[in-house]
């Protein structure tokens, strides 16, 4: 990040005063290497500069602590901050910053098959990446697994079984009386690594009379805006007249593409208006004013040739809908119309950064920097943004009904939407009369493999 070993400096000067002293005339003679000591410093004094949470890190001799990853996770706000991570592979965390992983190329989300009897698990498919070893094997959305290498998934066994890298899914079909027939044959997929376009899909439903652009979009990375700006193109060279933003699947990214696609959604009017206000740990609120003027914490809704104008917009959501996911959600809200429908949000309003410790160790962290606010300050930083039209994701696959694939207007989150918007329900069947039985979802959220997950990254240089 741009000028950030010179902000680190200037920062650590003004924090200088309260951090331990090193006493050479120490009695104990530190064991600690000397490479140890180096990384524990670049940990110890960024986390002081920057962590949000700053006051809440306690004194202690940075380079007298053996492990460094338990000194970052002494550094961190356990209370609060679920999020902040470090790790010694950065490479590692630039690719997965730009959405390039080691995948199978499928998200998926686990439920108990019948919780009232049994601790067996479920999993349904989210979405599958075009031409990853998934879509290969011939995985699809809607899928539902219940064995991984010929096991059968519990609550208590998932964690070693569904985030391998090479796997044996056995598929099936839930039955009515919460029974599992198997599919055959089970699909075999080994982990390659991916490029992931967060623009899985994009379309324009013609409807009872509208025009309506639909939007599929899972991660905000600032590597695609330029294919996002073209989507947004093409919904208004048609002349869309709703828009519909699919995020159930979204757990964050940029700013910086949060603030683009915002730009695109809102009305017109309200270009130049606040979108986001940001606040830092004190000092370096200070050194930012100092620097940069004040104003500085503030994104504005920008011009852009591709803007919709709108006054309402649908947004798709679920418990994975995160950080910049969320950003676009509560900016928008002061306004326009933002009619939010699924499920609750995760509820993050933290931003982070990549500091990096490159070219001596290839140490790197992410930690929390900074809070967000919108225009009127109307966040509960305590929950997550409660839908105005509660819809559970796959329930309807426990009431007997098929899971569609994105953009069938017979899909139950988009066909709620077009209900809204038109007054008109596409779905061919009612809910089966007498179930009752939703499915309990697993939380797995601890367990996702990429610690980025409900992200929302931070970038000075971009200011």
């Amino acid at each position: 990040m741009k000028n950030l070993k010179f902000i680190t400096a200037a920062l650590f000067i003004t924090c200088i005063i309260i951090l331990p002293a090193c006493r050479d005339d120490d009695p104990k003679v530190n064991t600690v290497p000397l490479e140890v000591q180096e990384i524990n410093g670049f940990i110890y004094e960024n986390m002081k500069a920057y962590y949000f949470w700053e006051s809440k890190i306690p004194e202690l001799d940075y380079k007298k602590e053996e492990d460094s990853k338990a000194l970052f996770d002494k550094c961190v706000y356990e209370d609060v901050d679920r999020w902040s991570f470090i790790t010694d592979d950065y490479q590692g965390l630039l690719d997965m910053l730009s959405g390039v992983s080691l995948s199978n190329g499928y998200e998926f989300r686990l439920y108990y098959r019948d919780e009232n009897t049994s601790n067996e698990v479920v999993g349904f498919i989210e979405y599958v990446e075009p031409n990853s070893p998934a879509d290969v094997a011939g995985l699809t959305r809607g899928d539902m697994f219940y064995k991984v290498d010929d096991v059968i998934i519990t609550d208590q066994n998932y964690g070693q079984l569904v985030f391998n890298d090479n796997l044996k899914l056995t598929l099936g079909t839930l039955n009515a009386d919460r029974s599992v027939t198997e599919r055959t044959p089970s699909l075999t997929m080994q982990a390659a690594v991916l490029q992931s376009n967060p623009i899985l899909h994009a379309e324009v439903i013609a409807y009872e009379g509208h025009k309506i652009g639909y939007l599929v979009y899972t991660s905000f990375l600032d590597e695609y805006n330029d294919q996002l700006e073209a989507v947004f193109a093409d919904f208004k060279a048609q002349g869309i007249d709703n828009l519909v933003i699919d995020l159930r699947y979204n757990s964050g990214g940029a700013v910086s593409s949060a603030i683009l696609m915002s730009s695109m959604i809102a009305p017109a009017a309200s270009v130049g208006d606040i979108l986001l206000r940001t606040a830092y740990n004190p000092a370096l609120t200070n050194y930012l004013n100092g620097e940069f003027g004040e104003g500085f914490n503030i994104d504005r809704i920008v011009s852009n040739d591709n803007n919709l104008d709108l006054s309402k917009v649908y947004v798709l959501t679920t418990y994975k809908s995160a950080s910049a996911s969320e950003m676009v959600i509560y900016g928008l809200e002061p306004h326009m119309e933002v009619v939010q429908i699924g499920e609750k949000t995760h509820g993050k309003y933290y931003g982070s950064i990549t500091i990096d410790d490159q070219d001596n160790h290839n140490w790197a962290m992410q930690p929390i920097v900074m809070r967000a606010e919108n225009a009127n300050n109307s966040i509960d930083y305590t929950d997550g943004l409660l839908p105005d039209i509660v819809k559970k994701d796959f329930v309807v696959a426990f009431q007997g009904q098929e899971i569609y694939p994105f953009g069938d207007v017979r899909e139950d989150f988009l066909a709620e939407a077009l209900t809204q918007i038109t007054g008109v329900s596409p779905l061919e069947a009612a809910l089966k009369s007498g179930v009752e039985i939703d499915g309990k979802p697993l939380n797995v959220e601890a367990n996702f493999v990429s610690p980025l997950k409900y992200d929302m990254q931070y970038d000075f240089s971009k200011k």
